[in-house]
């Protein structure tokens, strides 16, 4: 029984690796898209203030 408890464990260990790493992934699109949106508004502004 000890032995399918640990099993248990390592899958949803591993489980929550998974989807630690999946959340990191998500943010640093998420942190590009925003750093490429901000950049072109910055551009945007700047050729209306020229």
């Amino acid at each position: 029984m000890s032995y399918h408890y640990e099993a248990i464990q390592a899958t949803i260990d591993e489980r929550l690796r998974v989807a630690e790493q999946d959340r990191i992934v998500r943010a640093l699109r998420l942190k590009n898209r925003a750093e490429r949106f901000q950049k072109r508004a910055r551009q945007a502004l700047d050729s209306l203030t020229a």
